[in-house]
């Protein structure tokens, strides 16, 4: 009987902890909301005279994704066009741009990109180190420096264990239980 009773209050418990809404999903009113601001910034910056293709082909994937309802993924991307057309109206309003931040960015992301060649020379790249350059020069676009150098700097760490780790499996091959006799 106790172990029932403490069974029960266990799930009880799980029940009223775990939200019993879809809360860690993105509603498609919610990526519709950030496709529409993404336009109304982009159409800002092309007014100012400041808009960049990025933004623009960022808003179109964001559109895409729809139909497939992907609404997470539309929301992000439509939330990244929105951050780089908002920066570019900062700075042509006159914002300072904290130059040793973006030196420090383009750096790592320049580093990242030459260790992805390098682990690609010797078929070392790892699946997702092309992908966080991409973020990185994203995020830099977008003004978040710190976190651009940070995510380039993950992806340089990648490529160099992904070049390392070619070298050390280059001669390698399957035991004899796994080959075909």
């Amino acid at each position: 009987m106790l172990i029932r009773n403490r069974a029960h209050a266990l799930i009880v418990g799980l029940l009223l902890t775990i939200p019993a809404t879809s809360a860690w999903a993105t509603h498609r009113s919610e990526a519709e909301q950030a496709i529409s601001d993404a336009k109304a910034a982009h159409t800002q910056a092309v007014s100012a005279g400041v808009a960049s293709t990025d933004s623009a082909q960022l808003i179109e994937e964001a559109e895409a994704l729809m139909p497939s309802r992907q609404y997470t993924k539309a929301r992000e991307t439509a939330l990244k066009a929105l951050k780089q057309d908002q920066f570019a109206l900062e700075q042509s309003q006159g914002g300072a741009i904290d130059t040793a931040a973006s030196e420090a960015a383009a750096t790592a992301i320049a580093a990242a990109e030459s260790a992805r060649k390098k682990a690609a020379s010797v078929n070392g790249e790892w699946r997702d180190t092309a992908k966080f350059i991409k973020e990185a020069e994203d995020l830099a676009k977008a003004g978040d420096f710190a976190a651009a150098a940070a995510l380039a700097e993950k992806a340089r760490r990648q490529g160099e264990m992904g070049y390392e780790q070619a070298l050390r499996e280059r001669g390698a091959t399957f035991p004899e239980y796994m080959t075909k006799k």
